[in-house]
């Protein structure tokens, strides 16, 4: 599954800004998601193609809502990793 790359750097530097309260006045704020449950879950890891610790109950940010043939969507953590993590793990929280 190929992905535009400039595309997934464009929207790391808008979430950014917008976890940095300053968000583009033209652009839509992205919304919040947040990884169910707590603990740790093992997810693949989009840069590195590792499988990496993440701390669920976190708010994170969907970078690609089109599911893989896992159902794994593509997301920004909170704590600044971008992993591939099944859609069912997720839950909507809008922009809180």
């Amino acid at each position: 599954m190929g992905r535009d790359i400039q595309n997934i750097k464009d929207l790391c530097v808008q979430i950014g800004n917008q976890l940095a309260g300053k968000p583009d006045e033209n652009l839509e704020l992205q919304p919040e998601y947040g990884i169910i449950g707590s603990g740790i879950l093992y997810c693949y890891e989009y840069t590195t193609k590792n499988y990496v610790p993440i701390a669920r109950g976190q708010k994170v940010f969907v970078i690609d809502i089109e599911a893989d043939d896992l159902n794994r969507v593509l997301i920004y953590t909170s704590c600044a990793r971008i992993i591939k993590i099944d859609f069912d793990e997720l839950i909507y929280t809008e922009c809180d």
